[in-house]
């Protein structure tokens, strides 16, 4: 995480946040206990930084900090809630001072509406993290008064053991370089997806920003479109979308070995489960795009290559940017583009397999954001493509760090890839030339 921060600049990773609303019978005291609480079993919130090494850190015994926010006369504790959750999703993360939660009660300045709203530090807080803290703390919150507090149970295994177990599993490096090496042998930077300053549609020269444009679709169709597709071909969700993914950029100029790269959890020991901590590394995904292959074998090379992948997740991405020297040009050299993708299926009461209508429907929403400047290390954009499909809606995220025509771009691409899933349920024996040709505009 900290190579990439420092590759993509401050900024980039933005905090966690959990927001749970309170019951009347919830008192301040019974708040403070709980967050005390959940500090002392979880370690990593009292954690910080030696330095700028992430495998340097220290665990105080500093006091939670617990402060209460409360809206201004006319307005509502949830009007208030939305507005920090705002603030402090991009408030400054200073990593050398122990006690990595914050923590507010938000109150309406004359109702009964009350929320606890917690900023976590993306570094100490990865997504699984915070579904578990968020369940831990809600339990906390919900013990009824006067029960004896006999204090948190310990975890299986404490975070500073889970951190040395990290250190050592990455010093057995061979067998990982070894693998990395023949999987990214010929890998070609992603360069020209984004225009840079200067070039059409980029703004003033030197202007980069973060930005982000979401589209909801709800009801089931696009998951059952993914649904359709996955079964058809015989592949997973996230093998589908990356190489619809990278056959959209290979369209768009891009070159025809390409790595996307996906985060992946480092949490394979048992006490991982319910520790809080970021144990995650962006891994890359290797997709070779043949125009003469066909979609079904195109789908099952990707994911091949991704399924041992996992395997071989114990070393950071500077670990194997220094390694691997492919790796490292596809990162590391002026003018590249990072795309990362991310996706996320639920099951459920999908439309059934031959309800599949093979057609990407008009989005019911569309929310740009700007998240202020990018000022990444070197000459790069950063994308990130983010598909949700659940059986009652579906989000498309667009995220691009670089020029202000960047999120146009990024979105542009998230909609090429809707409609390359939707070609694909259509005709499911074709070949990756003729799927695209038949899609996407020359």
């Amino acid at each position: 995480m900290l190579f990439l921060e420092g590759l993509f600049g401050p900024g980039i990773f933005r905090n966690t946040l959990i927001s749970l609303p309170l019951r009347p019978e919830v008192t301040g005291a019974r708040i403070r206990s709980a967050i005390s609480r959940l500090e002392r079993r979880q370690e990593a919130l009292r954690s910080a930084l030696v330095g700028r090494a992430p495998y340097l850190q220290r665990i105080e015994d500093v006091p939670p900090r617990l402060r209460t926010v409360v809206a201004r006369p006319g307005g509502s504790a949830g009007e208030l809630l939305a507005a920090r959750k705002a603030a402090c999703l991009g408030s400054p993360q200073v990593r050398e001072i122990p006690g990595r939660a914050e923590y507010e009660l938000i109150e309406d300045s004359a109702g009964p509406e009350r929320f606890l709203l917690v900023t976590l530090d993306h570094l100490v807080c990865d997504g699984h993290a915070e579904r578990v803290l968020t369940a831990e703390l809600a339990a906390l919150l919900a013990e009824e008064p006067g029960r004896a507090d006999s204090g948190p149970a310990e975890l299986p295994v404490g975070y500073r053991e889970l951190c040395e177990q990290r250190v050592e599993a990455a010093t057995r490096a061979e067998r990982e370089i070894r693998y990395w090496s023949r999987t990214l042998d010929g890998l070609e930077p992603v360069a020209g997806l984004i225009p840079r300053p200067g070039g059409p549609g980029a703004g003033r020269a030197g202007e980069l920003l973060l930005g982000q444009v979401q589209k909801l679709y709800r009801g089931p169709a696009l998951h059952t479109l993914v649904d359709t597709v996955c079964r058809a071909h015989g592949a997973t969700a996230f093998a589908v979308l990356a190489a619809l993914t990278a056959a959209a950029i290979w369209h768009r100029g891009g070159p025809r070995t390409l790595a996307l790269f996906t985060p992946v959890s480092t949490r394979q020991r048992s006490g991982f489960d319910v520790a809080a901590g970021c144990f995650v590394h962006d891994r890359p995904v290797v997709c070779r795009i043949d125009p003469d292959q066909a979609v079904k074998d195109c789908f099952a090379s990707v994911m091949g290559q991704n399924l041992p992948a996992l395997r071989f997740s114990a070393l950071s991405v500077a670990d194997l940017a220094c390694a691997v020297p492919p790796l490292g040009a596809a990162l590391l050299s002026d003018g590249v583009d990072y795309v990362q993708l991310h996706v996320g299926t639920a099951g459920g009461a999908a439309t059934p397999f031959a309800g599949a209508t093979g057609r990407v429907p008009e989005p019911d929403e569309r929310t740009p954001r700007d998240l202020g400047p990018f000022r990444p290390a070197l000459d790069l954009s950063v994308t990130t493509l983010r598909f949700e499909f659940t059986p009652e809606a579906t989000a498309a995220r667009a995220f691009c760090g670089g020029p202000p025509g960047g999120p146009a771009v990024a979105e542009e691409i998230a909609d090429d890839v809707l409609a390359l899933l939707a070609g694909a349920a259509r005709d499911a024996d074709g070949t990756v030339a003729s799927l695209v040709e038949s899609v996407l505009p020359r």
